[in-house]
């Protein structure tokens, strides 16, 4: 069985396991015996007729499917962890590498290179402007646009 400190972070989960398999125990029952496994033992015993070794091994029931899912979350997220770095780390070696051409080629081919970044510039600049230009047409009034 868990000790008390374990079972302590646990209380919500026990609280919910006992309501659902002992309904005549009340939140009010449960508050006056909150985070005391032995009052609640003698609760549950006093309300239901059960015996010391089945409250025990519903404690151990209960303790031991929270330790499970609890096991099973850490690995789950450990396991995201590893996978979120090993794609981070890829995707760092990917650049370096797209990096390190970059500048490879650019130190083979100067002109070259010059030249394709002005080219690109020159795109990239007439695609804004057309798209600036395109966005005031619109706001002209047919009136306006007809007239031109």
């Amino acid at each position: 069985m868990a000790t008390k400190v374990e079972l302590s972070g646990k209380w919500k989960t026990i609280a919910g396991a006992v309501k659902k398999k002992y309904g005549q125990i009340t939140d009010n029952d449960l508050k006056q015996v909150e985070g005391n496994l032995d009052q609640l033992a003698g609760l549950i015993q006093k309300k239901t007729g059960q015996t010391q070794k089945q409250i025990k091994e519903f404690y151990e029931e209960c303790c031991g499917s929270v330790d499970s899912v609890g096991g099973q979350a850490a690995e789950l997220a450990g396991g995201a962890g590893e996978a979120v770095r090993e794609r981070y780390d890829k995707a760092t070696e990917q650049a370096r590498q797209g990096y390190n051409e970059t500048i490879k080629t650019v130190a083979q081919k100067p002109l070259a290179s010059v030249g394709i970044a002005l080219g690109v510039g020159i795109v990239c600049g007439l695609i804004i402007g057309t798209s600036i230009g395109a966005q005031r047409e619109r706001e002209l009034s047919w009136y306006d646009r007809w007239k031109r």
